[in-house]
């Protein structure tokens, strides 16, 4: 009677987690049905969307975006904000240009990061140890970076002629997986066990929550917002770096407009401004939401200058469902 008894229980327990999960990451499974709703929509509609070339661009397009918006989503989970990152990724795809034609892939790669992390700690010290607005911070940042950019490159666009350096990004290493592929996955994954299963998340989500009660509790504050910043230009550095390898060449302008394909990524997928929200399975989705309406207006022949236009709507709409799940759990 008694093995009965538990036996009978187990469902139960499942279903009820089930339901925590699903409650838990609601706005990201609806934003997944978007997603496949607008997929399957421009396969019905023009007859390429699903196919393997073209879901390969898709993520391919995608990598830079969803690299750089696992760093968004710390910042903005902290409450602050990074529109440094698209001049960051510009710099430091410059720099790895610049010195592994040079002195080789492993320099340029290891220049190329180290850019990133000092951009971002020029970020996080003067957000976190000064406490400068973020607003101001990265946007100085932004100038400065696009600026250095122009400087040590005197303008100009840079090829790389270290050709084996394409296999950095185009290569396969795991069974066949294109490489860029294998970054995206092992670093989502990553991303959203360090928020959902580690100290450090917990740490991070009730910074952006409540920064004064947080600091009161004995959480460092300040060296997560340090951390934050700093991991974020790292991913910039990386990111530069697959791009750089995609196309073999860096022009000075490579990451304008980027930073607001970032922001755009999170917030789509279910980070609040305000701080304490988000996921990076969100961002992930985000991302892919935002470059597969670029691609499908691209399969369309429609004019990409509506681009804006279709994702700003897309963006108000996830701020608004946002904002009306808060008040429903509040």
């Amino acid at each position: 009677m008694s093995n009965k008894s538990n036996n009978s229980s187990l469902p139960l327990k499942n279903s009820s987690g089930a339901s925590r999960t699903i409650k838990r990451y609601k706005l990201e499974l609806i934003m997944l049905v978007v997603l496949i709703g607008i997929m399957l929509l421009l396969q019905i509609v023009t007859g390429n969307a699903l196919k393997s070339r073209n879901l390969m661009n898709v993520f391919q397009a995608a990598t830079p975006i969803i690299i750089m918006a696992m760093g968004q989503l710390l910042i903005i989970i902290t409450a602050g904000i990074d529109l440094s990152v698209g001049s960051i990724f510009s710099l430091s795809g410059m720099v790895a240009a610049l010195t592994m034609n040079k002195y080789g892939i492993f320099v340029g790669v290891i220049c190329a990061l180290l850019t990133g992390i000092a951009c971002g700690l020029f970020n996080g010290f003067f957000v976190a140890k000064v406490n400068m607005a973020p607003f101001i911070v990265t946007l100085a940042m932004n100038g400065i970076a696009a600026s250095l950019t122009f400087i040590i490159a005197d303008g100009n666009s840079q090829s790389i002629l270290q050709t084996s350096f394409r296999n950095f990004d185009r290569g396969s290493f795991l069974f066949g997986i294109p490489n860029f592929i294998i970054y995206i996955i092992i670093i989502v994954v990553l991303m959203q066990f360090m928020l959902s299963k580690t100290v450090l998340g917990r740490f991070i989500y009730s910074t952006g929550s409540n920064e004064n009660a947080a600091r009161l509790v004995g959480i460092g504050t300040s060296n997560i917002k340090m951390f934050a910043y700093t991991f974020t230009g790292f991913l910039c550095g990386l990111a530069a770096l697959l791009n750089a390898s995609y196309l073999m060449t860096v022009e000075c302008t490579a990451g304008t407009g980027l930073e607001s394909e970032v922001i755009a990524a999170t917030i789509i997928g279910g980070a609040s401004l305000s701080g304490g929200v988000g996921s990076a399975v969100g961002a992930f989705i985000g991302a892919l939401i935002s470059v597969v309406i670029r691609n499908g207006f691209n399969l369309l022949g429609i004019n990409s200058f509506w681009q804006g236009t279709v994702t700003g709507i897309v963006i108000i709409i996830a701020v608004l469902f946002g904002q009306i799940s808060a008040q429903k759990r509040k």
